[in-house]
């Protein structure tokens, strides 16, 4: 199988060129995106016109932010996708690390589900101030070891 190269830009000249508003809706990237590709040297800076190879290397990027995938490690894949001497092993490398690395966000962000519904359930969500979740927002008492913490969990929410 052959490694999947960028287009050839042997006939630069006669391929079909954008302008950035149209070259941002085929990629499906912001101009954000398009800049930080640019001050990477991912791409080449090309405005007023751009090129499917633009296009392509941005739709590249483009799916491998919604991966997961950092600035920096896109860097690296799309040195790897153009290195045509290049071995799968170390893309395979990047992408069970930031697999990894999305476990553990996975983690912590469970964990802070976990907190914010035991602070939920601490509040009696009445029309009184009171309310133990602004308290802990402020430091201003553990969330678990208050009477008034007590009093909210057997307390029914209201609608």
């Amino acid at each position: 199988m052959t490694p999947r190269t960028l287009p050839s830009p042997v006939h630069a000249d006669t391929a079909p060129r954008f302008d950035l508003e149209a070259a941002l809706a085929r990629a499906g990237v912001s101009q954000r995106l398009l800049r930080q590709c640019e001050a990477r040297g991912l791409i080449a800076a090309a405005e007023p016109r751009y090129t499917h190879a633009h296009v392509t290397v941005l739709r590249f990027a483009r799916r491998a932010l919604a991966l997961g995938f950092a600035m920096d490690e896109i860097e690296r894949l799309v040195a790897l996708w153009r290195d045509e001497e290049r071995t799968s092993a170390e893309v395979k490398r990047l992408t069970l690390c930031r697999a990894e690395a999305l476990d553990s966000r996975i983690e912590e962000l469970q964990a802070t589900k976990r907190v914010l519904e035991r602070l939920a359930d601490l509040c009696r969500g009445d029309h009184g101030p009171a309310c133990p979740i602004l308290d802990e927002l402020v430091e201003l008492r553990g969330f678990a070891a208050t009477a008034s913490a007590a009093d909210c969990r057997s307390a029914p929410a209201s609608p």
